[in-house]
């Protein structure tokens, strides 16, 4: 749990005086435990119902709680009370797979599956006795469920698996290996690669119940199928040995000990056996009442938050028996030494494949060839042995555990312990020096300041509060983060309550951990799909069967001339690795390594190269904004304050004039700084709007004890000391006087009617941290020299327009918000409520941050900036042009969201934006805000059910942009008017099943207008100006859609039929969560699109993780689950990569296409001289493999990728495609036309003898040979030549030195062998050189007439014919394109009525300019909310 080397805690407070009695066991005999396998990931509740409402969960915890270990031991008595409150008072039940299942005492969640809705409440209401209600929840009884041989794991979770029992069969074993001996072994290798067939071949199929192994089936979106075969492991008391080796007293614990088994709800199981398997780190256990497997998890799942307040520790036997099941504290890593590493590497298929090669050269007397490819497969074998060994031993740095941790036992004392010991309900004390987590953990008292960047890659610190006690409250991880210590992140300092420890409690431990979770996304990250990876295993099969056809072709007809045995076997088998080439996959690997290099220059670094060539299919990009497509910092624009008379005044951008009232208090006051080292740290926006203020901060240590008043270790902000003119300035916090406004205090002050206050400085009493889902933070603080306590609260306007006293907001609110939004600025909302001045510090202590932050009295607005990046703008544009999708997926507020679109390109000026908004049907305004603010605080069982089957209805709101003049807009049927210089507002028909336009004429407006059918009187004339109505409907051409969140989600669960179609033009997403940001990629990989995102690695991670390319901004350890990063923190990262896949892409398709070409081209070549029993000389082929392959594949990949714009087309990615087969097979045709041609045409020749194959095969050389060998090698120089293509994608062929100095000496050396050799270079090549010099030069000819045929036919048939006037047109048809974002785009033009417009909005255009001309964007609110507001003047915005 605990890292800190340097820990030395003396003198613990502790008001207990008995000690944790661990004497016994020294913290250096409990270190390390044997490994219980791979401990994986924790589930949710199986058998649990799914609760989609906060009200139906909550109740069913109610009565979970009323079954928990606390309840019984209320209801039961003082004399049967548990001796820890985490452990259920269970019978001892034997869990060997042999004996009837029994179930334990257990909560019957299956009881609770059987009651409505109706039903609990009727519980309720009747006071039912919990005891009795108890009893019959954990009553024994026999399972009366069959045991089956199969079942599914996780059910209804992403990681649901299928699982099957087998054990081990007498039978069955015997054939295998039977088999495996007269296979010489083959059998075995394969089954090696594949573990489940071998477990059929040995297993046969058994109850889960009796199973000694298991095969799990992991089925990936119905693409891809993995199986993991797990032998079941049996625990039990004995395990202890493993925990105290050398314990005197082990044997009587070992016999004394039950095993604590954890699923969920904070109910543990004792038994005294216990079988469990593992997969994927993760810890699976049998439940005997269910029948079946089930994930162990940490008690982090249905368990109220009052629960963890009312533990007190664990005793030492409870410690073992959850560390016996959970295993030690630490994060598993599969380890492997170097034997075994190198064991494995050399059984890989394709290591075997060639091992096979060089034996079989080996024995066909190739040695020079078969020494070359040895020893390039022992490079190869070692540098892959070195680089895993190399990962595993970063990735174990990682994860190392060490260090000793403070647990408290049941009597409060505490004990230092190794981390690795802790187990699940342990209460830890938090050293106030700091350390490293080891473990989640749940604050339960003191405040914990800590560094996340280790798991969000914000480096911003982060204040953590204690955990709620509330019983009816759900603790759940997500929404209770502020309140959670997660495992890996770095505690810098703790604050606390005079000599109160900080004490936390232990929920999770090692592969269950927030950090265990991270490493096991990179040991097992998901599947994608590589389609060129796939393709090209799909054409090497096509290669092996017509290797198979010709070896079977030669096996024949040698047979039939009578060749030796031995000669007919090496030859028919040589043909399969001239067709196959061994040296295929490494040089496949040609492209990814130099565009990996090149990358690297451009300080671009990938950590996935099999990524390069995906990246090279983008069509879809993706973008955060806020550090991505702009800047990281923020610039105070100023401040729009509310007076006195409720009005908004002019704003004010001199922070430091702001007169010392409560709008300036709350800005000094409401934020999360922290000084460290004598320097402020917290959020960017924090500091920004502190540092704006001229005030200081000062630490606990800065503070002299009589000011501190017993405030929690407070923060004092000091205002500005005023130096007069005959004062010397030697202080950095002494200022000169500014001239500030007056408060209305100053001007009472003035007059006489009240004292002028002598001092503002502020201590901060309590803090209710930011929250992304409540959109604000809190603070309560009081003036030192006051004694009344105040509360100033920040957060989006939208949230505290709800908090706020409706009476407070000024008229114009919402206009407002809506001016400096659309132009793109980040605005703070600030509110602030006086507390009783009867209220004391211990009252304040006590207060809900739902009663704190009601009834709030709005004070102004703070406005901020925040600027593109320099080269945001051009790279969009870039990928526009390029036609390459865009998309903007933030946390910010949409209006903010849809200006930086419209100024970054994403959306142009003119385009129109139509924002989507999912209304509940039936929902009505007249709701109180601080209510439904406060509804959105927790999770509380008597919130209403409301929205659980609720009805909704999607909203069109428009916006036409700021170039195009809404003259006529289709409304439902209905017409309207130009609407540039009015307020709109919606009349929400009675039956809530349409709405229609109501357009009210504002002050500035020239023209009355009507509609159809909204106004109530329909004989008011039309326009008072002439505006002229014409049907222009050009917009709907190329509208995009807008949407929040909380949309989105809707969308995704009730309008399925909508979500594609809505997809297909959605381009800009707001206020979404990193979850609803990863499920959005995944849905835009449905519409057959490859993604790119391109983050600031915050929030991005698990979109970075999912998309095709993930490109991270930040260096942070977050970025791990990226394949890209960039140390250059902007967006033209993703033109480089993007450009670099391309060219990798056409490189590792020429490549392809060459060795494949070459394969087939010494195949006809051998296959046509293995009709006269004669062959390609070992000389022959160490030149072609050697001289031409091998050099010519290893510079392929050396041209650079295009430096100028991105391509319109994106580069073919499938190899199974007309254009790639259709290259090859005219090609080949091309190929075998000239050698055939040319074996004829020798024929003619009267100077021409027939080969007559000798007994000895020494010498292979003959006419025949001279003519192929000739003909063959002109045909690889062109074939390379040809396959090497320059532009678009990659820059020209003699950019490429390296390789036109290939292309010109291997020419050079063929016209040599081909026209005049000398005697021993001919004797060398065993060449029998024709006599007459005219064929000679006649092979000239053919090499010439072949160079033209291919050229020919790639760039006129291929290139023109097949691949422009077929393929491209095919693809970008809508009708015929196999994309399926291509044929809803098309479906999207053609319906000329969806959507359905409800509303018109435009920004008019008379706002006054208070801003500079040059433009600023960023986002509405602290941070990124999941549940923006309803209660808007428009809805579609807010």
């Amino acid at each position: 749990m605990i890292t800190n080397d340097d820990l030395c805690v003396t003198d613990i407070a502790s008001t207990r005086s008995e000690a944790l009695q661990m004497n016994s066991i020294p913290p250096k005999v409990v270190t390390k435990n044997v490994q219980f396998g791979d401990l994986e990931d924790f589930d949710t509740e199986q058998n649990s119902p799914e609760l989609s409402g906060i009200a139906t969960k909550n109740k069913l915890l109610k009565l979970n709680w009323w079954h928990s270990s606390s309840a019984q031991t209320r209801d039961v008595g003082h004399q049967n009370k548990l001796e820890n409150n985490n452990t259920l008072l269970n019978g001892r039940v034997n869990n060997t797979p042999k004996t009837n299942p029994i179930t334990l005492l257990t909560n019957d969640e299956h009881h609770h599956d059987a009651y409505s809705e109706s039903k609990v409440e009727e519980i309720l209401d009747q006071n039912v006795e919990e005891y009795e209600y108890l009893k019959d929840s954990h009553r024994l009884v026999d399972a009366s469920e069959p045991c089956t041989t199969g079942g599914i794991l996780n059910p209804g979770q992403e990681d649901q698996m299928q699982i099957s029992g087998y054990r081990r069969s007498r039978i069955r074993t015997t054939l295998c290996w039977i088999c495996i001996f007269l296979t010489a072994g083959i059998l075995r290798l394969v089954l090696h690669w594949w573990r489940h067939l071998y477990l059929f071949a040995t297993c046969s199929q058994c109850s889960l119940e009796e199973a000694e192994q298991v095969l799990i089936k992991e089925d990936y979106q119905g693409k891809h199928k993995l199986y993991h075969v797990k032998r079941i492991q049996v625990l039990n008391g004995h395990n202890l040995r493993n925990l105290l080796p050398k314990e005197n007293n082990r044997m009587d614990l070992e016999n004394s000990l039950d095993l604590s088994v954890h699923f969920t709800s904070a109910q543990f199981k004792r038994c005294s056996t216990l079988r469990i398997f593992r997969c994927k780190q993760l810890v699976y256990a049998w439940d005997i009442s269910q029948n079946s497997f089930r994930r162990i998890n940490g008690l982090d799942l249905n368990i109220s938050c009052s629960y963890y307040h009312q533990q007190r520790g664990l005793h030492l036997d409870e410690q073992l028996s959850r560390r016996i099941v959970f295993g030690d504290n630490a994060i598993t890593v599969p380890l492997r030494d170097a034997k075994t590493l190198l064991f494995l590497e050399v059984l890989n298929p394709f290591y075997v494949f060639q091992i096979f090669s060089v034996i079989l050269w080996f024995t066909y007397d190739y040695y020079y060839y078969a020494c070359v490819i040895l020893l390039m497969s022992m490079f190869g074998i070692t540098v892959s042995v070195l680089q895993t060994k190399k990962n595993q031993d970063v990735l174990i740095k990682t994860v190392y555990n060490t260090g000793n941790a403070w647990v408290v036992d049941p009597h409060g004392s505490s004990k230092a312990v190794p981390t690795e010991s802790l187990v699940p309900g342990d209460i830890i004390e938090i050293p106030s020096s700091g350390c490293t987590m080891q473990c989640d953990a749940v604050l339960l008292s003191g405040n914990c300041i800590l560094d996340e960047s280790m798991l969000t890659g914000e480096s911003v610190p982060v204040t953590k509060t204690p955990l709620p006690s509330k019983r009816d409250v759900i603790y759940d991880k997500k929404e209770h983060a502020r309140h959670t210590l997660f495992c890996g992140t770095k505690v810098i300092q703790t604050r606390y309550i005079g000599s109160k420890k900080v004490l936390a409690f232990v929920i999770n431990t090692g592969n269950i951990t927030a950090k265990g979770e991270l490493i096991r996304s990179i040991l097992y990250p998901p599947p994608v799909d590589y389609k060129f990876e796939q393709d090209s295993y799909k054409f090497i099969q096509f290669l092996a069967v017509i290797a198979c056809i010709g070896f079977i072709y030669t096996l024949v007809t040698k047979i039939l001339r009578g060749t030796d045995p031995v000669k007919i076997a090496v030859e028919s088998l040589d043909l399969i690795t001239i067709v196959v080439p061994p040296a295929l996959p490494a040089a496949m690997t040609v492209g990814r390594f130099y565009a990996q290099k090149r990358l690297k220059v451009s300080e671009i670094f990938c950590i996935s190269p099999r990524s390069i060539n995906v990246a090279g299919s983008i069509n879809c990009c993706c973008f955060d904004k806020t550090g991505t497509l702009t800047e990281d910092g923020l610039d105070m624009w100023g401040v729009l304050p509310k007076s006195s008379t409720n009005q908004f005044q002019i704003p004010l951008k001199n922070i430091e004039r702001l007169p010392y009232d409560h709008f300036l208090f709350g800005m000094v006051t409401c934020h999360s700084i922290t000084v460290m080292n004598g320097t402020m740290m917290g959020d960017p926006l924090d500091l920004k709007m502190f540092q704006s203020t001229g005030w200081t901060l000062e630490d606990s240590s800065n503070i002299p004890d009589n000011e501190k008043y017993g405030l929690l270790y407070p923060t004092i902000l000091r205002q500005p000391r005023i130096v007069n003119d005959n004062e010397t300035d030697n202080d950095k916090n002494i200022t000169k006087e500014i001239k500030r406004q007056s408060s209305v205090d100053d001007l009472l002050a003035s007059v006489g009617i009240s004292h002028t206050q002598r001092t503002f400085d502020h201590g901060i009493v309590r803090e209710f941290p930011f929250t992304s889902s409540l959109q604000r933070m809190s603070v309560l603080t009081r003036c030192l020299s006051s004694q009344v306590f105040n509360v100033y609260c920040k957060g989006s306007p939208e949230m505290l327009q709800k908090l706020c006293i409706p009476q407070s907001l000024p008229e114009d609110y919402t206009q407002q918000l809506s001016t400096f939004a659309k132009k793109g600025y980040r605005i703070i909302a600030i509110a602030f409520k006086a507390l009783s001045p009867k209220m004391n510090y211990t009252k304040v202590q006590r207060l809900a941050r739902e009663d704190v932050e009601s009834n709030l009295i709005f004070l102004g607005f703070v406005i901020l900036e925040n600027r593109l990046k320099p080269d945001t703008a051009p790279v969009i544009n870039a990928l526009n042009a390029a036609k390459i999708r865009t998309i903007m997926i933030t946390g910010d507020n949409i209006l903010t969201a849809i200006s930086v679109a419209r100024d970054c390109g994403i959306v142009t000026t003119s385009q129109a934006v139509i924002t989507v908004h999912a209304d509940a049907v039936g929902h009505t305004n007249n709701v109180n805000p601080a209510e439904t603010a406060r509804a959105g605080s927790s999770k509380r069982t008597n919130n209403s059910n409301e929205g659980l089957h609720q009805q909704f209805r999607l909203q069109y709101t428009l916006d036409l942009g700021s170039k195009i003049s809404p003259s006529h807009v289709e409304c439902n049927g209905k017409l309207t008017m130009n609407l540039s210089s009015y307020s709109l507002a919606k009349n929400d028909d009675n039956d809530g099943t349409s709405s229609t336009i109501t357009v009210l004429p504002t002050s500035e407006s020239l023209a009355s207008v009507k509609t159809t059918e909204t106004w109530t009187h329909n004989d008011v004339t039309d326009v008072e100006v002439g505006i002229k109505l014409q049907d222009d409907n050009s917009w709907r051409k190329q509208y995009v859609f807008a949407m929040d969140g909380k949309t989105w989600q809707i969308i995704k669960e009730h309008f399925p039929e909508k979500l594609q179609m809505i997809l297909t033009r959605g381009s800009i997403y707001a206020r979404m969560s990193p979850d609803q940001k990863q499920a959005l990629i995944m849905e835009l990989q449905n519409l057959d699109y490859c993604v790119a995102m391109c983050g600031d690695g915050a929030n991005d991670c698990g979109a970075l993780k999912v998309a095709h390319a993930g490109i991270s901004l930040s260096e942070t350890e977050s970025s791990i689950a990226s394949p890209f990063t960039s140390r250059s923190p902007t967006i033209a990262s993703v033109i480089n990569v993007i450009k670099e896949g391309r060219a990798a892409l056409v490189t590792s398709f020429g490549i392809f296409k060459y060795m494949a070409a070459y394969s087939l081209v010494q195949f006809i070549s051998v296959m046509i001289l293995y009709s006269i029993d004669s062959n390609l000389t070992d000389k022959q082929y160490l030149y072609v493999d050697l001289g031409l392959i091998s050099i010519f594949a290893f510079f392929f990949g050396k041209t650079e990728s295009f430096d100028g714009n991105l391509a319109k087309q994106v580069p073919l990615n499938s190899l199974i495609s007309s254009t790639p087969l259709a290259s090859l097979l005219l090609h080949l045709t091309v190929v075998t036309g000239f050698q055939v041609t040319g074996w004829f045409h020798l024929h003619l020749q009267p100077w021409f003898e027939p080969f007559q194959p000798q007994s000895d095969e020494e010498h292979l050389g003959c006419y025949e040979n001279y003519t192929m060998f000739c003909i063959s090698s002109f045909q690889y120089i062109i074939l390379a030549f040809v396959f090497s293509k320059g532009a678009p994608y990659r820059k020209p062929l003699w950019s490429n030195y390296p390789l036109c100095f290939a292309f010109i000496i291997n020419l050079c050396v063929i016209i040599y062998l081909t026209v005049y050799p000398s005697q021993w270079i001919a004797d060398f090549f065993q060449l029998v050189v024709p006599p007459v010099m005219s064929f000679r030069y006649v092979m000239l000819l053919y090499g010439l007439a072949a160079f033209i045929c291919h050229v020919f036919v790639e760039t006129f048939l291929v290139e023109y014919l097949v691949f422009k006037k077929y393929q491209v047109k095919r693809d970008q048809n809508w009708i015929t394109s196999k994309q399926k974002y291509m044929r809803l785009e098309y479906d999207v033009l053609n319906n000329v009525n969806w959507p359905p417009i409800n509303e018109v909005y435009e920004q008019p255009n008379d706002i006054i300019e208070w801003e500079d001309e040059q433009q600023h964007y960023v986002n509405l609110g602290a941070e990124q909310s999941n549940d923006p507001p309803q209660n808007c003047k428009f809805p579609g915005f807010f």
